[in-house]
């Protein structure tokens, strides 16, 4: 083998290397607190935070409550289903959990009630698109992050509480 077919030959093996890295590199998933999805399971969860591409978005829950959206936002997982309400909709569906926090919502169903108030601060459309697009979860300060991506792709993560 000459040297310039050498070069091309390392630069094959390492090109590729380069970019899965790279791609790799822009997640800002934080995984591994070490908790387990039984911790999760059995219990509602209500959305108080969404962050994502340098933004933070508070859920007001005390509007929700004035407007009869109390309520709104929530998630139950339990027996490989996960249900829950968004603004004003129920929802419900499968999930799949693996030991690496890898967890997959499928395809959800949902009721179909009209609203006299939507919430500024998140649309139940966004709510559970964000619910499809989740890749990972976590436990950290007895709070649930469900790490998802919005409709462009960019990272962010739902922050629950335990009720």
């Amino acid at each position: 083998m000459n040297k310039l077919t050498g070069n091309y030959f390392c630069a094959a093996l390492i090109l590729p290397a380069l970019v899965l890295v790279s791609c790799a590199g822009g997640a800002s998933f934080k995984k591994g607190s070490g908790a387990e999805f039984k911790d999760v399971q059995g219990k509602e969860w209500t959305l108080q935070q969404i962050k994502g591409q340098g933004k933070a978005v508070t859920i007001d829950r005390k509007k929700l409550e004035a407007n009869n959206m109390g309520g709104a936002f929530t998630i139950n997982f339990k027996d490989g289903m996960v249900n829950g309400t968004g603004a004003p909709n129920s929802y419900r569906g499968p999930y799949t959990v693996d030991s690496n926090n890898t967890l997959n919502i499928g395809l959800l169903a949902s009721t179909m009630m009209a609203s006299f108030y939507e919430p500024e601060e998140l649309k139940e459309k966004q709510f559970t698109d964000y619910l499809s697009k989740t890749k990972y979860w976590d436990i950290r300060s007895k709070k649930l992050y469900l790490y998802s991506a919005n409709s462009e792709g960019a990272d962010t993560v739902l922050i629950f509480e335990s009720k």
